[in-house]
């Protein structure tokens, strides 16, 4: 999962981006390991060889958007658009150092950002548009270029209205279609204000209106002071609960934001335990045992033969795997059982 993380100068991006990355960033592309306190446990008590736990990837790499004339770059297109979901970063903190707005206005910068991606999709769409008005194809039901057309068609005028392409029904082709293009509107997208230090833990009135409106409309949205964050990333684990919870907070930024993300794909987790190597791995939600095989490896999923299947609850309950299936809490299933959030799987194939 590929995080691009976008805003204006000066908005802590980077600030954010560091703190997020746990203090190890390396570079303006980092891993950063999902919390999950269900792994721990699945891997203090198989104690493998290796630990490999579900990541994000952070990117920093975008080029700040401009502050005038038009917003984003041929840089920042490049960038924004090989992401699996955007980070935007908005300025909700009083700062001197920031060149582009006399005043903070953490909705004005938001929305404008919104509108820049929905206005960018829609020449996207104009220009291919008039290439095939020229094209023999597009007379031709069902070929790409007459699929294409019938879309674009639809979704324009809506487009125009300021409604951005995943807030659009889209059929399983439709969203092939979009992929090819990589639209911006058409990703999910994370916004998090950034705040002063003295209202971390208390956001002003503006953002959490902002952030409620989001969440309303299927937005993930969260307040956070990136600078006293990038210094709890580079206190000792075993100190930061504490300084956290002196400021009121109750978790560093790295995990709301990993989280933010997950919801925003519609991602659950499900966990392979072996003691070589036991790993977590990301999922969309409502995939079925057939598509875990696959994500773990493509030559598991052509012989897949059954998926022997743990719910993590019945797994915590006992203690372990081979508790698990000593007591009868073994569950065998076919290609399309659908993945629960936290299922342990061992998929039997063809080997």
């Amino acid at each position: 999962m590929n995080v691009g993380i976008i805003g204006f100068p000066q908005a802590g991006k980077s600030t954010l981006y560091r703190a997020a990355a746990l203090g190890h960033a390396k570079g303006e592309v980092t891993a950063v390991p999902v919390p999950d306190p269900r792994f721990d446990r699945i891997v203090s008590q198989v104690r493998p060889k290796k630990a490999t736990p579900a990541t994000v990837i952070l990117h920093d790499d975008v080029e700040a958007i401009a502050t005038s004339g038009k917003l984003f770059s041929l840089r920042f297109l490049e960038h924004a658009r090989k992401a699996d979901v955007l980070l935007h970063v908005v300025r909700a903190f009083d700062s001197p150092m920031s060149p582009y707005h006399a005043s903070v206005n953490p909705a004005r910068d938001q929305e404008a950002v919104n509108v820049e991606m929905v206005l960018s999709d829609l020449q996207t769409i104009e220009t291919r548009m008039e290439k095939l008005q020229k094209m023999q194809a597009t007379r031709a039901p069902g070929s790409p270029e007459y699929n294409e057309k019938m879309l674009f068609d639809r979704i324009k005028p809506t487009i125009e209205e300021g409604t951005p392409i995943r807030a659009i029904e889209l059929n399983e082709e439709e969203q092939r279609i979009c992929r090819n293009y990589q639209f911006l509107s058409a990703k999910q997208t994370v916004v998090a204000f950034n705040v002063s230090e003295d209202e971390a833990s208390s956001p002003p009135e503006n953002v959490k209106e902002q952030i409620e409106k989001l969440k309303g409309i299927g937005t993930q949205a969260f307040a956070v002071c990136a600078t006293l964050e990038e210094e709890i990333a580079q206190l000792d684990p075993a100190d930061q609960p504490e300084y956290l919870s002196s400021l009121g907070l109750t978790e560093p930024a790295s995990a709301r934001l990993v989280r933010a993300v997950y919801d925003a794909l519609g991602l659950i987790t499900f966990f392979t335990a072996g003691e070589n190597d036991t790993r977590a791995w990301p999922l969309r939600t409502g995939s079925n045992a057939l598509k875990a095989a696959a994500t773990i490896h493509n030559d598991i999923a052509k012989g897949f033969i059954r998926a022997e299947v743990v719910h993590y609850g019945d797994y915590d309950a006992v203690g372990s795997l081979d508790a698990a299936y000593k007591g009868g809490k073994m569950q065998l299933e076919g290609k399309e059982y659908v993945v629960k959030d936290g299922d342990l799987l061992h998929i039997r194939n063809k080997s």
